[in-house]
């Protein structure tokens, strides 16, 4: 096995880690965006101090982008997953905008075609 890079000191979560909870992750029927947050608790750990944050986030999407190369997981898997994320940046950017509202959240969320739970 080749060197293993630690992604979370807080909690020892290495890089090899990650990539099988992503296989784990992304072949579920309706896979969830895999947010750091799902990553985190497929594996059953919970971010301390949240510095790992940024560095979770590039393996993540590092570790999808090498997974599909690998043909780990599908190509449609990998593009559903770049869409999702788009709109919810998308959604979120609408929301940093304008004030606490549920009506307007929902109306944000339409508008990037994301449902609001």
């Amino acid at each position: 096995m080749g060197v293993q890079m630690i992604v979370c000191s807080c909690t020892v979560i290495r890089d090899a880690e990650i990539e099988t909870a992503l296989v784990e992750i992304l072949s579920q029927p309706d896979a969830p965006i895999p947010t750091p947050g799902v990553v985190f608790r497929h594996l059953k750990k919970r971010m301390n101090c949240c510095g790992c944050a940024p560095l979770a986030v590039e393996t993540i999407y590092n570790k999808v982008d090498a997974l599909e190369r690998k043909g780990l997981i599908p190509a449609n898997v990998c593009a559903s997953t770049r869409s999702k994320l788009l709109q919810f940046s998308a959604w979120r950017k609408l929301l940093r905008k304008e004030p606490e509202d549920e009506v307007f959240h929902e109306a944000a969320a339409d508008q990037v075609g994301l449902q609001v739970a």
